[in-house]
């Protein structure tokens, strides 16, 4: 495994290339300051690569089909009367 040194304040620590924890120089306690996270490097052979827009694409068909589906409710009739007879008896007081 490849490591990458990075300074911060007088002491030098080194973290995975590939990412993972944060590390420290000398902590806290010994006045050190936290190391940022270095991000792992995109390849055209990783398997997450593209899993966001995926994701994402999935929960707007599903929002777009349950707007549908509301839509459909709320226009019907019988939901319409019964959401009409509720404001109006609201309004009456």
């Amino acid at each position: 495994m490849h490591t990458v040194t990075a300074l911060a304040g007088p002491a030098a620590a080194s973290v995975p290339a590939r990412g993972g924890a944060p590390a420290t120089a000398g902590g806290p306690a010994s006045g050190g300051t936290a190391l940022a996270r270095v991000p792992r490097a995109l390849s055209s052979d990783d398997p997450d690569l593209g899993a966001s827009t995926a994701e994402y694409a999935v929960i707007v068909l599903a929002a777009a089909a349950f707007g549908g589906v509301m839509a459909a409710v709320l226009s019907s009739d019988s939901v319409s009367g019964m959401l009409l007879g509720m404001i109006q008896k609201a309004l009456s007081f």
